[in-house]
């Protein structure tokens, strides 16, 4: 029972996450539309100003979003040895499973960010690797292939993204839903 509610708790944070990130650029495109005096080109360049200039700030989110739980639910599992077998630790796998595929999201989400700011720009290639190796990754973890190797060669890229980020003037903090207590 208790893992059946772990599994439902992980899979409602990862589906608000996606909601959540999908509410936000719709919400943006309305308001743009909303003026009925403003033409359409005048419409088209407020919802691209206003998405660029809120790239940097949302690049952060998603970066941090995605590195937060790349480290919980992947790293840390990989480096005790838990993502090995899948049939060993099946919630862990199915949690890794899942991250994956919310860590890919978010990249995909800041890869975007990155490519409309200029500051940013020179994070496309670094992400874009990290967004195929972690595509790669969620293969591994479904068969029961995934080393501690395997996490801390993601982990060193990751941490080159946020070096690099740094740099840029946008340090990344990662964020990780809180576990429910029990």
């Amino acid at each position: 029972m208790k893992n059946r509610l772990t599994v439902i708790v992980v899979l409602s944070v990862l589906s608000l996450g996606v909601v959540a990130c999908g509410s936000s650029s719709s919400s943006s495109s309305s308001a743009a539309a909303a003026p009925s005096t403003a033409t359409a080109a005048t419409s088209a360049s407020t919802t691209t100003t206003s998405t660029t200039k809120l790239a940097k700030t949302k690049f952060v989110l998603h970066a941090g979003l995605a590195f937060g739980a790349f480290h919980h639910w992947i790293y840390k599992p990989a480096k005790a040895g838990e993502l090995t077998h899948p049939l060993q630790h099946k919630l862990t796998t199915v949690k890794a499973a899942l991250a994956a595929g919310f860590v890919y999201h978010e990249l995909k989400l800041a890869l975007a960010d990155a490519q409309a700011d200029p500051t940013l720009s020179k994070l496309v290639a670094p992400i874009t690797d990290l967004q195929n190796k972690i595509r790669d990754l969620a293969g591994s973890v479904k068969s029961g292939g995934t080393t501690a190797g395997d996490a801390s060669g993601l982990d060193s890229s990751i941490s080159s993204i946020k070096d690099k980020a740094s740099s840029a003037g946008q340090p990344i903090t990662e964020q990780t839903p809180a576990s429910p207590s029990g």
